[in-house]
């Protein structure tokens, strides 16, 4: 079983990283005043002023789910909200 699921996660921890560049990238060239300030497995969380938050959040779903071209589609979902449990309601 760990043979098996080594490469899976391998690659899944790959697909993370290179989001978390390029989200941070272009969250940083767009001008958006919000920072990534934590990843946990395949979560991103931000903190940023509520006048960009849909902004911000639309364009790193963006860029997470076209990160990497697959057989399948990637897809990202995101919240928000003022903690953790607000975002995840």
């Amino acid at each position: 079983n760990m043979a098996v699921n080594t490469p899976i996660q391998g690659s899944a921890a790959d697909i993370m990283k290179k989001a978390m560049v390029e989200v941070d990238r272009a969250v940083r060239e767009e001008g958006f005043q919000g920072r990534m300030v934590l990843q946990v497995h395949d979560e991103l969380l931000f903190d940023c002023p509520a006048g960009e938050v849909e902004e911000l959040a639309r364009r790193a779903k963006a860029i997470m789910e076209g990160v990497v071209s697959l057989q399948v589609p990637l897809r990202a979902d995101v919240g928000w909200g003022d903690d953790w449990l607000q975002a995840h309601s």
